[in-house]
């Protein structure tokens, strides 16, 4: 198979383009004075946090840096409730803010905070063209140490390229101590990687019949987010519960698998169809008693939707055939499917916009579908072989789930069952990433795996 071994955290940053150094430990905030005299041309410093996030880690940033004659410029707090959105209007004023201070080309901002906070401050600094240091709260996401932030932009969720922070300085206390649903968040999207693996085993095989979408297996972005994967999904179930070792796991295999994008400047490795799952939520504004639902556990429900797919997808041993007269939509016809599909859910029209035209560009046309779906079939046996031997039952991938605290039935936040096999239409729709759900569309039985996946025995 294609994996060879399992890489360390100091092995992994090597492979990074921007973070040049991790500070993980009980004493890494300590660092933080050292980390700007020896990585960063400076002439001052601006904490962003909320105020959830600057309580944790925010003040004693300040301590450490005024201890070190380092005088941070005003900090930018946002509120702490409501939870904070990762949406491009506070990009303006986060870049405003570092505008307006003294000698603003010699600022570093730090953002203080978890993937929210993070994915902010990462655009604003790209924006102002500033190198920035991040102070994680928790092991909650894999976008600290990530190329690109994750953003919604006119209702519509898509990545927008800038670099990784430069250093970050990650404290085992403070990680540890973070509410529990961020660490079983970060489980989630931890776990999400077993579809991003299984998902971009298909792209590579559909990409060299032709298809769309596609990117080939880079083998050591493979190497730092899938080898050993299971092993440290098991190792990490417990971070939920406060265990420092646990904690100490998750974060690091997050950490690697932010290196890995920044290795590929891309999400790929790390992001499948169960990803596009939690953007259609995040659309949608999911909310449970008027909380966002977190990324990590819209990506765990995603992720067993997904893998509830790919399951149903590959039951059979023999190629699946479409059903009698199938053909694929007109560019009308599918524009029209489209919009009907964004209109039943998300209000406005920037998200179903924004949708054909990614929906158009996939598009192909009769021809080129026969081809390509026949080309699928003939290479079944191998793709089928090589997903399988990746992908856990659906049943012992729940189990593992519920034991890292993430939520395995989609009544835990707000759907129904139907509402989750439903958002697979519309999943289809939004990127032109290939995974399970173009698979499928390709071969002419979409619709014929949803019937699978509503008749099994999946999110009950």
């Amino acid at each position: 198979m294609i994996e060879q071994k399992k890489l360390s955290l100091a092995d992994c940053l090597k492979a990074a383009t921007e973070t040049k150094e991790l500070l993980l430990g009980p004493s890494a905030l300590e660092g933080i004075p050292r980390l700007l005299r020896e990585h960063y041309d400076f002439t001052g410093v601006c904490i962003v946090a909320d105020e959830n996030t600057d309580a944790a880690a925010g003040k004693k940033v300040r301590e450490v840096l005024d201890a070190a004659g380092i005088s941070p410029a005003a900090s930018l707090v946002f509120p702490g409730s409501p939870r904070l959105h990762a949406g491009c209007h506070h990009i303006d004023r986060i870049t405003a803010h570092l505008a307006a201070l003294p000698g603003p080309a010699g600022i570093v901002p730090i953002a203080v905070g978890s993937g929210t906070v993070n994915d902010l401050v990462k655009r604003a600094a790209s924006e102002r063209r500033l190198p920035y240091l991040c102070v994680p709260t928790a092991a909650s996401v894999d976008g600290y140490t990530s190329y690109g932030a994750a953003l919604l932009s006119g209702g519509f969720k898509q990545t927008f390229p800038c670099p990784a922070p430069r250093t970050l300085a990650a404290s085992t206390a403070v990680l540890q101590g973070a509410p529990a649903y961020l660490s079983s968040s970060g489980f989630g999207d931890l776990a999400g990687k077993i579809i991003a693996g299984t998902d971009w085993i298909i792209a590579e095989k559909a990409g060299a019949l032709g298809a769309p979408g596609t990117e080939p297996i880079d083998p050591l972005a493979w190497d730092m987010t899938q080898t050993g994967l299971l092993d440290t999904l098991n190792r990490s179930a417990e971070a939920v519960r406060g265990d420092g070792d646990a904690v100490v796991a998750l974060f690091s295999a997050l950490s690697i698998t932010g290196f890995a994008m920044q290795r590929l400047k891309s999400s790929r490795p790390v992001s499948g169809c169960e990803h596009l799952w939690s953007h259609i939520w995040e659309m949608e504004d999911l909310s449970v008693d008027g909380s966002p639902v977190t990324h990590g556990h819209k990506v765990a429900l995603g992720t067993l939707a997904a893998a509830a797919f790919t399951e149903a997808l590959f039951a059979q041993a023999s190629p699946p055939l479409p059903a009698l007269g199938w053909k694929p939509p007109t560019r009308a016809e599918r524009e029209a499917e489209v919009r009907a599909a964004f209109a039943a859910a998300i209000p406005g029209t920037g998200p179903a916009d924004a949708a054909v035209k990614t929906a158009l560009e996939k598009l192909a046309d009769e021809k080129h579908a026969r081809v390509l779906g026949d080309a699928l079939r003939d290479n079944w046996k191998e793709i089928r072989e090589k997903v399988r031997e990746r992908l856990p039952p659906y049943g012992e991938l729940r189990d593992l789930l519920a034991r890292g605290g993430c939520p395995v039935l989609p009544e835990e936040i707000n759907l129904s069952r139907n509402e989750v096999i439903a958002a697979a239409r519309r999943v289809q729709m939004i990127r032109n990433r290939y995974t399970a759900v173009d698979l499928a569309w390709d071969l002419g039985v979409f619709t014929g795996v949803l019937a699978k996946m509503e008749a099994g025995p999946y999110l009950r």
